[in-house]
């Protein structure tokens, strides 16, 4: 038997939350100063796609816009007066404009991804273990040792509303 309960996040994922943008912006220019270290010819820029993701999940569809929008517009700064004339940036500058288009692609979805996961995490409420509920009333015993109404014991617990009726069954019993 599983002894990890599903609900726990693994050990790599940042704890549910915002971070500063400015963080990701380090890391960008971080990438960036290891890019320009690599030369023209470096496949780096493809890994630009990492603090991108990451202020997508962690910083919203802002900061990761803005980030796929100036790390590639950046590099290509950097290629087209940093190169010595005479050498051919046409097509770098061509493959620097589709790989921003691609992570610019990518961090819109990371965005929207994130976003859908926080209104999971909002709106996901769940009772776990075993609850002591008496067998004729259907009161629960809660942790201080109360009996209280089923109705009251999740709703103090959750986002759950009642309405009352009656199922066909009891209204034939009863009625």
């Amino acid at each position: 038997m599983n002894d990890e309960q599903p609900t726990t996040r693994p050990w790599w994922l940042l704890p549910v939350g915002r971070v500063r943008p400015v963080w990701w912006a380090i890391i960008g220019v971080a990438m960036l100063a290891i890019d320009y270290v690599g030369g023209p010819d470096s496949q780096f820029p493809v890994l630009y796609v990492i603090p991108v993701i990451l202020a997508a999940w962690y910083s919203g569809r802002k900061a990761a816009t803005w980030l796929g929008v100036t790390i590639p517009l950046f590099h290509l700064v950097v290629l087209l007066f940093g190169l010595p004339p005479g050498q051919n940036t046409t097509l770098l500058a061509i493959m620097t404009v589709a790989r921003g288009v691609v992570i610019l692609i990518m961090a819109l979805w990371f965005a929207r991804l994130s976003e859908h996961e926080r209104q999971l995490l909002r709106y996901v409420v769940k009772l776990e273990g075993l609850l002591p509920i008496c067998s004729m009333c259907k009161s629960i015993r809660n942790e201080k040792g109360v009996w209280e109404p089923l109705e009251a014991f999740i709703k103090t617990r959750s986002d759950a509303d009642f309405t009352h009726g009656l199922c066909p069954t009891c209204l034939r019993r009863h009625y």
